[in-house]
């Protein structure tokens, strides 16, 4: 069984006449969204502005000569896609534009997307998730308790803009991660008539939504157009309010690197379902779930306002930069805890002790044997070093 690299390699010889789009080539080209093609890729909606994807390859490698931002978007295993992208007659001749990458400190923003032709009047549109920008991760634990972020209003309007720029296109919108929680989101908030021009939203392991979202009639029209797909072990795609339908598959990893779309197996040229999610996820999702609905959205934006607020105060914009004057940056974080007030240190430690709280009796119910199994070997551990004392 192989994955998304081997599937591009597998079908370089098969146009989209002689394969039909699959879930495969919609998650490929969310994939590759990730790569930062700040000015490669025109933000213009016009078609005819667009670029060809082997020629974007090109200009890429021209522009950064080996040398890239220090972004954990741009990896090896990303870099080989796009380079099976450029040589593949299936993916080489499309076309990409409409691209806009808006990080914005003030607002508190992490935003990007971009749109390719597949076909004559056909269309995908991406919104990519999140990158490694401190902001970027902060943004979506708002989504916690606000009805509506930064990002969702950038990615509402993009999509609506998109659509009335080609009155005569259909279109499949997708994401990863925060990406796939912007394309839900930003689908239900068109209006009818734009609405009737998206075919199919692709939420590839992405976060759920504001109860207020599932309730509206908007939503309520796209519903069953959404396909969500999570891995086994899925974590950040339980939480929050999710679609209840979920198509679970199968991953070449273990715990969060699930998350990742290049671990996601292949076989056959589908993607290999499995029936349930791990026991695991099922916890973390109860715990998550339980923890947040024990605090009142006031607590919530203080919580992670102080959390990422240590961050930023240390230098620290991307996770990126934790690897340079890692023991300073980490002593600037230990003095701004330190700094912290009174009421803010006992919120801190409360809620922090809370979530440890909740974890353990979600496990705990669930894991009575376990836990009897595990006291037992460290009863017997503590006599046996009780015993070589003198």
């Amino acid at each position: 069984m192989g994955n998304l690299l081997n599937y591009v390699e597998e079908t370089s010889f098969d146009t989209f006449y002689d394969l039909a789009i699959n879930e495969l080539d919609i998650l490929v080209l969310t994939e590759l969204a990730y790569l930062p093609f700040d000015e490669l890729i025109p933000y213009d909606f016009s078609v005819e502005k667009s670029i060809r994807l082997d020629k974007l390859a090109h200009l890429f490698y021209e522009k950064f000569q080996g040398h890239y931002p220090p972004l954990s978007m741009v990896t090896k295993e990303r870099l080989r896609l796009m380079d099976l992208i450029a040589k593949s007659r299936r993916f080489q001749y499309l076309h990409a534009f409409g691209y806009i990458n808006d990080y914005n400190l003030e607002q508190q923003k992490q935003f990007a997307a971009l749109c390719f032709k597949l076909k004559p009047n056909q269309y995908l549109a991406i919104f990519r998730g999140t990158d490694d920008t401190i902001i970027g991760w902060k943004e979506d634990f708002h989504m916690a308790y606000m009805t509506e972020i930064p990002a969702q209003t950038s990615a509402r309007n993009y999509l609506k803009k998109l659509i009335e720029s080609l009155p005569r296109g259909m279109f499949t919108i997708a994401g990863h991660s925060k990406g796939g929680n912007l394309a839900i989101y930003a689908a239900s908030q068109q209006d009818i008539a734009l609405q009737n021009q998206v075919t199919t939203v692709y939420n590839f392991d992405g976060p759920g939504l504001h109860q207020s979202v599932l309730d509206s009639e908007g939503f309520s029209r796209i519903q069953s157009k959404i396909v969500s797909i999570i891995p086994q072990q899925s974590v950040i795609g339980k939480m929050f309010l999710t679609p209840q339908e979920t198509h679970i598959v199968k991953s070449n990893v273990t715990g969060l690197k699930q998350h990742l779309l290049l671990t996601w197996t292949v076989k056959r040229r589908a993607l290999v379902p499995v029936k349930n999610v791990s026991p695991n996820s099922m916890q973390m999702d109860l715990t998550l779930k339980t923890w947040m609905s024990s605090l009142t959205e006031k607590e919530l934006k203080e919580f992670f306002d102080l959390i990422f607020g240590m961050l930023t105060q240390a230098g620290i914009y991307r996770f990126g930069d934790l690897t340079v004057d890692t023991l300073q940056k980490l002593r600037l974080i230990r003095q701004n805890q330190k700094n912290l007030t009174p009421a803010q240190q006992e919120m801190l430690d409360r809620m922090i002790r809370l979530l440890i709280d909740t974890r353990y009796q979600i496990w705990k119910e669930n894991h009575p044997r376990h836990i009897a199994f595990g006291l037992h070997q460290l009863k017997e551990q503590f006599s046996r070093e009780k015993r070589k004392k003198p």
